[in-house]
């Protein structure tokens, strides 16, 4: 019980001033600041997207660089989307909710992970395998609090 009122109070700053599920721009509301998340898969790095192949989906626009990358995430966006709402993988794992550097990835096991900037990401990737289960353990706390609020 004191571990869950402890990662309450940790996050309740970031509850506060407005945590989205998805990390999204303040003027267009773009996921990963406009970059295509499939590009990450199937490029292997960040290419920004276009306005003309554009989606929205929980909350936020996604954007793509070629309509066959948009029919890709529109055919399972769960499998393309960042963990972590595209906050920072690194932070989450430390119980905050940071944007994260869309140049700054890697994906694991099949899933795509964002990072703050290249610092973090070399951090993360000595150990992503702690960093993950310990995100993925905020990141429901998280979630639950935000729709707790509700």
């Amino acid at each position: 019980m004191k571990l869950k009122i402890i990662l309450f109070l940790l996050t309740f700053p970031t509850i506060l001033f407005g945590f989205k599920k998805i990390d999204v721009t303040k003027t267009e509301n773009l996921a990963l600041s406009g970059y295509d998340t499939v590009a990450y898969f199937t490029e292997g790095k960040a290419i920004k997207g276009s306005p003309a192949y554009s989606v929205e989906w929980e909350g936020a626009v996604w954007r793509f660089y070629s309509k066959t990358n948009l029919k890709l995430f529109e055919k399972d966006p769960h499998h393309y989307a960042p963990q972590f709402g595209g906050y920072c993988s690194y932070e989450i794992s430390n119980h905050k909710a940071v944007s994260c550097n869309p140049e700054a990835f890697m994906i694991y096991e099949g899933k795509l992970y964002v990072l703050r900037n290249q610092d973090i990401f070399l951090i993360w990737s000595k150990n992503p395998e702690k960093y993950i289960e310990l995100g993925r353990r905020n990141w429901d706390v998280l979630l639950k609090s935000k729709n707790d609020k509700k």
